[in-house]
């Protein structure tokens, strides 16, 4: 049969159109599968690192009491159960004991038990065998990463019971539909069309991911198309585990402030303190409530709707046979969350924004911080200016002309571990951290350096030195340096003078050495020195108080200059300052200043080995007092912004902020012996 030649060239368009058809869905086919596996397999520039504490070590002898421990233990952010045992990534307290929930005490395996006696701390695990040491868990102080909070973790990392949970109240045939539930979009068509316009979305879990993967949140029937579309493709490009665990580490969760909470891990962080695999039922439940809405179902803000979604979900997974109906009522009434845990610890915000200002982090990242210690110092910093504002009144005057009293405190290891840091007297995120960033001349601080490099040269602490007038022509002038106390004593030795912090046989003693080899010591401790007159010897330098800290760890060091570190990895050898004998020595005298010398207002009410320096610079601008603890070197910096005379001296003032810090400090930190 011959066809017409009309019907040959209709037969020649359809081909033609066929072609161009099929061409043109597997283009868009090739096209979309790309553009899945892109969003779905590339890097998130929403992933945010996430900064831990260093863990807190605790030892069978160690001296803790029960209030003490279970303060430090709250500090850490770890949730106390209501009452009875504590659930995994929780803590509770008896008359005697603490016990720490599974999770909380690392490498533990399960509970553990710690009972603090007159002969110190004992460790038990939950068979009440004896424990000779453990580590809490790290707390997490902060993120990074803009204005989302993501910490991704593998479905393996979850708790079954949350897994169980947003699959029951989301989509319950998540596991056997191919990406689109046919039931779900037939009652969501029917809603839409008696409310005259898209309303109900009808989607699956998949549909959500590629909603929150490639999608922008409106509601329109050309978008439900696409997003059908994509969600199909996902289907056929992954897994259901690779989908659900990319869900979960994405879905919207709340707000920390202006920081929005994303995925699982951030969100139990955030509202219980724990980590996603430590998830009891009703509190997987709370979770798997908040994906419909995560605003409306706040506990924090809304805890009635709140309590109502979570049973909504409890009776879900009741439905589907997942948990039973006794235990969901008795789930029922249990307390909602009620504080949240910051994604950004307030107390050490300083600490934070130094590092991650000054590291290239990603991912988790370990830090050297001591939780304990930072509290301390925020926590002291406060009421040490509280304090001082309270005895001298022209202080509060400096805070009214908009000039007030500022604190800087670091805390530093003799290993070069930051410890502890805070830039200002409330340590509020964004401000100027001048433990860091404030260089300020350092005055009596110098001297113990200056008599290290005597000792290096050949003198001994019972060397004498005259204390008598002293006149020196520096350029066209002449300079006559002074006691602070305006005496003169005669002869004294090099141990007095450095333990009274005296400025005339210091600067004697400087000049014999020789101005250029106590600047050359100088700067093997870590100062920048620029000038070589003879001011030098009475701390005419300016430094931080963190460079401060890093010198004096020296004489902790065995004459070493430490390298200082923000987290683990490798340590950079330390820098020779003096021989061990010669910073040994140095400490030696030290010791007899909080003693005899210029911080004597500390004898006999500081417990513990304790060796310190007061610093005053001209005209008391600047109040200076290093604590050295055989752990820890601990630096206070007291003064105003506009460099105004303010009346301290390092005895009156930034020795009354480290009293108040020590005192906060837990006891642990000072045990052993220099």
């Amino acid at each position: 049969m011959v066809l017409s030649r009309r019907v040959r060239v209709l037969v020649r368009w359809a081909a033609v159109l066929a072609g161009i058809g099929f061409g043109s869905l597997a283009m868009l086919l090739m096209y979309g599968t790309a553009l899945v596996d892109r969003a779905f397999r590339g890097p998130s520039p929403r992933t945010t690192c996430r900064v831990l504490s260093a863990p807190l070590e605790l030892r069978a002898g160690d001296p803790w009491d029960l209030a003490g421990l279970r303060a430090s233990i709250v500090d850490r952010g770890v949730p106390e159960a209501a009452g009875g045992r504590p659930r995994p990534g929780e803590f509770a307290v008896d008359r005697s004991s603490v016990w720490l929930g599974a999770g909380v005490a690392e490498g533990a395996g399960g509970a553990v038990a710690l009972v603090p006696t007159p002969s110190g701390l004992a460790l038990a695990d939950a068979q009440g065998a004896p424990l000779a040491r453990l580590s809490m868990r790290p707390t997490v102080l902060g993120t990074a990463g803009g204005d989302v909070v993501r910490w991704p973790i593998p479905l393996g990392g979850m708790a079954p019971v949350l897994l169980t949970a947003v699959v029951d109240v989301e989509d319950r045939t998540f596991l056997s539909h191919s990406g689109l539930s046919f039931r779900g979009l037939v009652r969501a068509a029917v809603r839409d069309l008696l409310a005259r316009g898209v309303r109900q979305g009808g989607s699956t879990i998949t549909q959500q991911l590629a909603k929150i993967l490639l999608l922008k949140p409106s509601r329109t029937v050309p978008r439900k198309v696409t997003e059908a579309w994509l969600a199909t493709l996902l289907e056929y490009r992954f897994s259901k585990r690779a989908i659900l665990e990319a869900y979960l580490n994405r879905v919207y969760l709340g707000q920390d402030g202006g920081w929005q909470i994303q995925g699982v891990e951030a969100a139990s962080h955030f509202y219980f303190g724990k980590r996603a695999s430590e998830l009891s039922v009703d509190e997987a439940a709370l979770l798997a409530g908040l994906v419909a809405a995560p605003n409306r179902f706040d506990p924090l803000a809304h805890p009635e709707a709140a309590r109502s979604r979570r049973n909504a979900v409890l009776a879900a997974m009741v439905h589907e046979g997942h948990l039973d109906a006794a235990q969901a009522r008795a789930l029922a009434p249990a307390a909602l969350p009620s504080e949240p845990h910051r994604v950004r610890a307030p107390f050490a915000v300083h600490f934070v924004e130094y590092l991650l200002a000054n590291t290239g982090s990603t991912g988790e990242v370990a830090s050297t911080l001591d939780v304990g210690l930072q509290q301390a110092v925020r926590e002291g910093c406060r009421a040490g200016l509280h304090e001082l504002e309270g005895r001298y009144p022209h202080l509060r005057e400096l805070a009214r002309s908009g000039d007030p009293l500022q604190a800087a405190v670091v805390v530093l290891a003799p290993d070069g571990r930051l410890l502890a840091m805070q830039g200002s007297r409330l340590g509020l995120p964004g401000e100027f951290n001048r433990a860091a960033a404030a260089r300020r001349q350092i005055g009596s601080l110098v001297k113990p350096f200056v008599v290290g490099a005597a000792l290096q040269a050949g003198w001994s602490e019972t060397s004498m030195l005259p204390d008598e007038p002293l006149e020196l022509t520096v350029g066209r002038q002449l300079w006559r340096p002074a006691n602070s106390d305006g005496r003169f004593r005669g002869w004294v030795t090099v141990h007095d003078a450095l333990m009274l912090s005296l400025n005339v046989p210091m600067v004697r003693l400087g000049l014999d050495v020789s101005v250029p080899t106590v600047a050359e010591t100088l700067r093997h401790a870590g100062f920048s020195v620029s000038s070589q007159g003879p001011a030098l010897l009475l701390g005419a330098l300016e430094a931080s108080p963190l460079e401060v800290a890093r010198a004096y760890a020296v004489f902790l060091a065995r004459g070493r200059r430490p390298t200082v570190r923000l987290q683990g990895g490798t340590v950079s050898p330390p820098e020779p300052v003096f021989h061990p004998s010669v910073a040994a020595n140095v400490r030696a005298i030290l010791e007899d200043v909080p003693r005899l010398g210029t911080a004597a207002a500390l004898a006999g009410d500081v417990s513990g080995p304790l060796a310190a320096k007061t610093g005053t610079t001209d005209e008391r601008r600047d109040s200076w007092f290093v604590a050295l603890r055989p752990g820890m070197v601990t630096v206070v910096w007291v003064g105003t912004d506009a460099n105004r005379e303010t009346g301290l001296y390092g005895a009156t003032g930034a020795l009354a902020v480290w009293r108040q810090i020590d005192g906060r400090m837990p006891p642990v930190s000072r045990r052993g012996g220099f």
